[in-house]
């Protein structure tokens, strides 16, 4: 019988608090030669309709190493280990690009040579005076209102404001690594946040285990769901954390509609490696 997808997030969840898969630790070198996908999860990859994706990432663009060129060759390397495919499973992968205050535009990522399977969309972190939220949309309000085709904001915009305005749109503002130095939940009030969040970033690869922690005990107390992501500012940081989304992902218009009414979770990069599963 297919598995529900919801009852394996709830699962995986549950073990990623067991086992402390929300810890940047695990990604030494003798801690992922012990990982293994677990069966549950491979069950529903077989499944299929399921998609990968690595919602954080910088460029050249704003503070990032990571030529968007050289991502698809980066990704292939890592098929051939097994992680994302194997043998007759093909796990569909999309790399949202998310430099600071900078939306690239509509088509400039999609002129990237890559195979069938891997998808580049482009979204952004903005930096307000209250802390860096990632907004995944591309409303022509929220890019003339903050200047986000230019490199550089010339002013930080208000958390609060960006969230409301975002979430008036109908698209998706994420606070990111939430309890880190530049974190909209370290310089407002969780409780009145909350109201105004579809989602937080929960998973995140430069953010230590207790920080990670926290924000999940956040979500968990304000009925909220969580992502996770990479936060990679060179190629080799890509994909420790990503999220799983129920259904097909190719535009952003569908990534904002699954995150606002579709069910997702976040999981650990080595439990993606289907080739020692």
């Amino acid at each position: 019988m297919q598995p529900s997808f919801a009852a394996v997030r709830e699962r995986y969840l549950e073990e990623l608090l067991e086992y402390e898969w929300y810890d940047v630790r695990t990604f030494g070198k003798k801690q992922r030669q012990e990982m293994t996908a677990p069966a549950y999860l491979v069950e529903l990859l077989q499944a299929g309709k399921v998609t990968a994706v690595e919602m954080h990432s910088h460029t050249p663009r704003s503070d990032g190493l990571i030529e968007p060129e050289r991502i698809g060759a980066w990704t292939h390397a890592l098929y051939k280990k097994g992680y994302f495919r194997h043998e007759r499973l093909a796990v569909p992968l999309v790399v949202m690009v998310t430099d600071h205050d900078y939306i690239y535009a509509r088509g400039e990522l999609h002129a990237i040579p890559y195979e069938d399977g891997l998808t580049f969309l482009s979204a952004t972190e903005v930096s307000t005076e209250h802390g860096h939220i990632l907004y995944y949309g591309s409303h022509p309000e929220v890019v003339q209102a903050y200047e986000l085709h230019e490199p550089q904001l010339s002013v930080k915009p208000s958390g609060p404001a960006l969230l409301d305005l975002v979430r008036s749109l109908g698209e998706v503002a994420v606070p990111a690594h939430p309890y880190r130095e530049t974190s909209v939940l370290r310089t407002l009030p969780g409780d009145e946040v909350a109201p105004m969040l579809t989602a937080v970033e929960i998973l995140n690869g430069k953010t230590p285990a207790e920080q990670n922690r926290a924000a999940i005990d956040y979500v968990r107390q304000h009925g909220l769901r969580g992502i996770g992501g990479s936060d990679a500012h060179q190629m080799s940081r890509l994909y420790p954390y990503l999220t799983l989304l129920d259904g097909t992902i190719k535009s952003i218009d569908d990534l904002v509609l699954a995150l606002r009414q579709g069910d997702y979770f976040p999981v650990h990069g080595e439990h993606l490696r289907l080739k020692e599963a």
